[in-house]
């Protein structure tokens, strides 16, 4: 029986303990997990902490999901060597076998260097164990400060509101625009204006002096001079990958483990990655789309059935950002000079805004910020290329959604 051992029960490794189970019965399947919780979608932390789930709904599979598909997860058993030569790896004090490797050990939260740290309650949302003590500071906070003005850190503002509305929330952006992923300069200040109108104020090219307090944060001071009481501050920097493991394996590591079009790191001894650890073609994701594609080639790859090979992921978000519905995918700040062409529409009241990325009459890119009427048709055309050159003049009205194409 072929045995297969899965470093990590995020979405990438259970994903890909779902998908070999799919196509193979007969697999012996192992999956090891640092945390003591199965798999639960990350995102849904957020609802969480703003009271809108309990615990016990957070978990994406029950217990006995794991049994009937005998997916054998080891929980609280982080894995403490790899050994590819010999097809093994250690894990509470014993060694497991494997004919397939896979490495979805993810990545963590970035706390970049700040004076004053370390200090009770400056926290990261990584794990749901972050998120109970998220939930436990929330009602002793009159202010909490986030730092990072990305999805995550714009979310995990909405949720401490939702859960606790008179609090005061700072979000602090080093750049100078909101999610600088996902929008452009225009699309960061609509949605800035419509973040402070429901009580969040935001401030810009921020950047942090001092974390100041005493054992527990009491304020932020900022290198303007400008401080900000807070009792509670969330820091939402970026995530950096796992990559420990793998390098003491002598795997190829660079910001992530590198892989191939097959995601494969070891090709002589079966070892493959996936998830926000995996580096392909110099770029590491970090998106639930990418861990999802990825998860499901590498279990086709693992059985030997034939399919295509990863070739990147096309990044995309639908979501609501602060209850304000947006959506961003593919090219949306192309480099100057390569003849990209950029369209954009506004409603007269700043609440809608719509960009569209185009290259040789071909969509390539998509913002749409208060509107979600066409994103089903627009993720369409940019996924199959579509010219869609006669449709210039339409696209600068904002009332236009594609009806009827």
């Amino acid at each position: 029986m072929m045995k297969v051992v899965i470093i990590g029960n995020n979405v990438a490794g259970t994903t890909t303990a779902k998908s070999i189970r799919d196509l193979r019965p007969d697999i012996d399947i192992n999956v090891f997990a640092d945390e003591r919780y199965h798999y639960y979608p990350r995102p849904m932390l957020i609802e969480l902490i703003a009271g809108k789930i309990d615990e016990k709904s957070l978990f994406f599979y029950s217990d006995d999901w794991y049994i009937k598909n005998r997916i054998k997860v080891h929980l609280n058993t982080p894995v403490e060597a790899i050994e590819p030569e010999e097809r093994r790896v250690s894990a509470g004090g014993k060694w497991f076998e494997y004919d397939a490797l896979v490495i979805a050990t993810g990545a963590r939260a970035f706390i970049p260097p700040m004076k004053g740290l370390p200090k009770k309650n400056v926290l990261p949302l990584r794990t749901l164990d972050d998120a109970k003590a998220i939930i436990a500071a929330v009602p002793k906070a009159n202010a909490a400060v986030i730092i990072g003005g990305g999805l995550l850190g714009l979310e995990t503002a909405r949720a401490i509101k939702t859960a606790k509305p008179e609090i005061a929330i700072t979000v602090l952006e080093r750049g100078d625009f909101l999610l600088k992923r996902q929008l452009d300069d225009e699309g960061g200040g609509i949605l800035r204006a419509l973040i402070e109108e429901i009580g969040v104020d935001v401030i810009t090219e921020a950047e942090v002096e001092e974390i100041v307090g005493g054992e527990a944060v009491e304020k932020i001071r900022l290198k303007d001079g400008k401080e900000i009481d807070a009792q509670l501050v969330i820091v939402s920097a970026g995530i950096r990958a796992n990559t420990e493991l793998a390098e003491k394996a002598n795997l190829k590591i660079n910001r992530g483990v590198v892989v191939d079009d097959r995601l494969c790191c070891d090709v002589s001894n079966r070892i493959f990655a996936v998830g926000d650890v995996a580096e392909h073609d110099g770029r590491t994701w970090g998106i639930i789309p990418a861990a999802l594609e990825q998860a499901k080639i590498v279990a086709r790859k693992i059985i030997g059935q034939e399919g295509p090979d990863y070739g990147g992921t096309v990044p995309s978000n639908t979501l609501k950002v602060m209850g304000i519905d947006m959506t961003s995918i593919g090219t949306i700040n192309p480099p100057e000079g390569q003849g990209f062409e950029e369209i954009r529409a506004k409603s007269e009241d700043g609440r809608v805004y719509k960009k569209y990325v185009l290259k040789d009459g071909k969509l390539v890119g998509a913002i749409l910020l208060g509107s979600r009427k066409e994103i089903g048709k627009v993720t369409k055309l940019i996924k199959e290329g579509a010219d869609i050159s006669g449709l210039k003049s339409a696209l600068r009205r904002v009332e236009f959604d594609f009806s009827g194409l």
